[in-house]
């Protein structure tokens, strides 16, 4: 509803357009409960929906919007087309490369995509994108007021001019994904919707034509590899599970084969990408058959490279780890110490953590506790702070053991 609105009205009334849609769900939930649902829920969705927005435009009474009410009569009456499904893969991908607009910075292309096109919320945002939530809601709001420039071509791009924003576009469906994978908001660890919604975009991106389909295939087998070990990561108490401590049995075979086979179609490509190597590091870990016996040679390798092309200090800490399981713990200790001032404190949890699981291995049970107390201490999300405390009474039983 939101692209094939978006497309219909223009950026520029995005804002007008995500509250009518609340609004008319709302009316649903209403109208149904009395008179049942009607037949076609999606076109009666959508007609209500349409017909909020121009009662809305129609009752400011602005010259310029009795202009654009032209252009909207005229989509009025292609609006059946826009519901056939060539048409609906073409308005979502026309809306998600128009977030990606030129003269707009990339991490502003970002926020935009994932507010208007995927529903985050400010939070899920900041998280993803290191920032606070203000700043993402001034910035969202700066980039519509400057989408409202080009509204002369409604700031939607036909397909054949987006090669140039191909690449945020790719980056943008790894963030949905990320953020499914482990979700920042709410008491849940996973939320399958979004990756599910993460690799329907990207199937949208490998149909597309004069685009780099290697990276496209290379990111689906990376979502595919991840996707097959979520029947292992929470237990029955919907708590977080460590790959190391995960059934492997639970994994899901047949993502993991399809995962394998998108990774084969990836070398289509002609640039090795980011997501080449991450799509490796899952594939080693879904082949090996058990943690103790997983090629870290390989993933060290894989994150060396990764390092060459992203400074990110995720990236260095799981650098790091892959380092203690090849060269032992105090070589990946030597490295996390060397990270200290690069990360930023509000996300110290994460290599504190780190820091007290290589311990952890070197029997240091006492100062492993103190780490993990802190991670926990600076933890936001709920299921961290489960996991986390949960690793801090491993130490207490260990130690009390070993005394």
């Amino acid at each position: 509803m939101s692209a094939i609105l978006i497309r219909i009205f223009g950026f520029n009334n995005s804002d007008l357009v995500e509250d009518i849609i609340q609004e008319t769900f709302l009316s649903a939930m209403k109208v149904w409960a009395m008179k049942g649902e009607p037949e076609n829920p999606e076109a009666w969705l959508m007609l209500v929906a349409k017909n909020k927005i121009i009662n809305e435009l129609n009752r400011k009474k602005r010259q310029s919007e009795k202009r654009e009410m032209i252009h909207y009569q005229e989509a009025e009456e292609k609006i059946e087309e826009l519901f056939l499904d060539h048409e609906i893969k073409d308005s979502q991908l026309r809306v998600l490369f128009g977030c990606c607009h030129p003269e707009l910075i990339q991490k502003t292309q970002i926020m935009l995509t994932l507010k208007v096109l995927s529903g985050f919320g400010d939070r899920e945002i900041a998280s993803a994108l290191l920032m606070t939530p203000e700043a993402v809601k001034k910035a969202i709001y700066r980039a519509r007021k400057q989408l409202q420039r080009y509204q002369d071509s409604i700031g939607i791009p036909f397909l054949s001019e987006v090669s140039e924003r191909f690449e945020t576009v790719l980056m943008v469906v790894y963030l949905i994904f990320n953020e499914g994978y482990k979700t920042t908001s709410g008491k849940a660890v996973i939320n399958e919707d979004l990756c599910y919604e993460a690799i329907r975009l990207a199937f949208l991106l490998v149909e597309m034509k004069g685009v780099e389909s290697g990276k496209v295939y290379a990111l689906l087998s990376l979502m595919y590899l991840s996707l097959a070990r979520f029947p292992s990561r929470v237990n029955e108490l919907g708590e977080m599970i460590g790959i190391e401590d995960q059934d492997r049995t639970k994994w899901n075979k047949d993502l993991i084969d399809a995962g394998v086979h998108l990774l084969q179609r990836s070398r289509e490509s002609t640039q090795l990408s980011k997501y080449h190597l991450e799509a490796t590091i899952a594939g080693v870990h879904c082949a090996a058959e058990s943690y103790e016996k997983t090629d870290w040679r390989t993933i060290v390798f894989c994150y060396e490279k990764l390092m060459e092309m992203d400074k990110s200090y995720l990236i260095a800490i799981n650098h790091a780890i892959a380092v203690s399981k090849l060269k032992g713990p105090e070589a990946g200790l030597t490295e996390l110490k060397a990270l200290g001032d690069q990360i930023p404190k509000e996300n110290n949890s994460l290599l504190f953590a780190a820091i007290a699981e290589m311990n952890m291995q070197l029997r240091n049970y006492e100062v492993s506790r103190s780490y993990y107390q802190v991670a926990l201490d600076q933890a936001k999300k709920d299921s961290d702070k489960v996991f986390l405390t949960r690793k801090v009474m491993e130490c207490d039983k260990k130690n009390f053991s070993r005394n």
